[in-house]
């Protein structure tokens, strides 16, 4: 009760089934006039980017499209993003597309005022200069991206993943509308939905936890195993609705607390053997969760709570066996990898993974459990 808790987040947030309409006038709000509008080339084939494109326009604002946002990005496209948006005096960043977009958005947006290459500014606290304005329109419903200080840039020559982590990377205005997620097919629907599931849990374990982002977080496990299993049956509104509510609130509580273990293990293998970043996150879940368990022993009855598991009398060891078993039905739901073997990961990898699990100590030192060499296989071994 002595501990001192902070929240951050961006200036503003709209939500609801089809507020995405007010983009052009939020966007002029922010004293927009010349935008970059940030998106990727499959949105655009579906026309998506180009509805919020005409909302620019009919507030008589002058848009500018970078379409060339790939997922999981590599530090080229965070280069090739801050090459275009310094060509042209731009005023706003408008970002619509997935995790990977929105984080190429504020890129573009803090690239504007802060030169050189965008490989200065890798890490935590490195950016010096606020950027220009960002509204961020996520069009699924699991990154969170649209109220974190985060973008997440692969390093090709590395096999990993890394960050630009800075306060001025947070979005001015973040429009959530549930419709942009309806055309989100069957495989995006289960991989993004469980990366919001990892976020909201790895919260939770989280030692930068606080009573407010446990509150976040307990609310969007409780979203998330309610509507991602209709949402990937069937995707009807309802469920839609309450996964991108589900993965805003738990972008709320991770971008706070911040992702620990099971991000840093999936980190691991993800881009080596080209596993998309929520498959990864899914399949790592229960077993840090195990592994994690006896450290946060006072959290298990609520969320087991979160996740409709009656946790009276059940101590300790059977609340981690019957959220983790929660987990993995709810994977089994969606198809989803629970082994390493399952992707094609040799045994013969792990000791390099375990390597390079131990060196990922900006998530590590979130984790609540300390982790040791032994630690890391034990843990990798029975993943494969």
């Amino acid at each position: 009760m002595m501990k001192i808790s902070s929240f951050k987040l961006p200036t503003k947030i709209l939500f609801g089934t089809g507020v995405s309409e007010k983009v052009g006038s939020e966007t002029k709000t922010l004293g927009g006039k010349e935008i970059l509008l940030v998106t990727d080339r499959n949105l655009s084939a579906i026309g998506l980017p180009q509805r919020i494109e005409e909302s620019l326009i009919e507030e008589a604002l002058r848009v500018s499209i970078f379409s060339d946002v790939e997922a999981e990005p590599r530090l080229e496209v965070a280069e090739a993003v801050a090459e275009a948006v310094r060509r042209k005096k731009y005023d706003t960043v408008v970002g619509v597309g997935g995790g990977s977009v929105l984080d190429m958005a504020k890129v573009a947006a803090v690239a504007a005022t802060n030169l050189g290459p965008m490989r200065h500014y890798v890490g935590v606290g490195l950016v010096k200069k606020p950027g220009l304005a960002k509204v961020l329109l996520p069009t699924t419903a699991g990154t969170g991206s649209e109220v974190t200080d985060i973008a997440v840039v692969t390093l090709a020559e590395d096999e990993m993943k890394t960050a630009i982590v800075s306060p001025y990377m947070f979005g001015d205005t973040a429009i959530v509308d549930p419709s942009l997620t309806y055309s989100l097919p069957q495989r995006l629907t289960a991989s993004t939905g469980l990366d919001a599931l990892s976020h909201a849990l790895e919260a939770m374990m989280s030692v930068s936890s606080n009573p407010i982002t446990d509150c976040l977080a307990l609310e969007a496990i409780r979203l998330i195993f309610t509507y991602l299993p209709r949402a990937y049956r069937n995707g009807e509104p309802e469920s839609r609705y309450g996964m991108s509510l589900g993965s805003l609130v738990a972008g709320m509580s991770f971008g706070n607390a911040g992702v620990c273990l099971g991000h840093a293990v999936a980190y691991t293998f993800a881009v080596s053997f080209g596993v998309p970043h929520g498959v990864s996150c899914g399949l790592v879940l229960p077993y840090i969760f195990r592994y994690n368990a006896s450290n946060i022993s006072w959290k298990l009855p609520q969320i087991a709570e979160a996740m409709s598991i009656s946790a009276k009398e059940l101590k300790t060891e059977e609340l981690t066996l019957s959220i983790s078993n929660a987990i993995i039905r709810l994977m089994d739901e969606l198809n989803a990898p629970k082994r390493l073997r399952d992707l094609g990961i040799p045994t013969d990898a792990i000791p390099k993974m375990a390597d390079r699990l131990l060196g990922i100590k900006r998530l590590i030192q979130r984790n609540p459990k300390p982790l040791t060499k032994e630690d890391a296989l034990r843990l990798l071994n029975g993943m494969w």
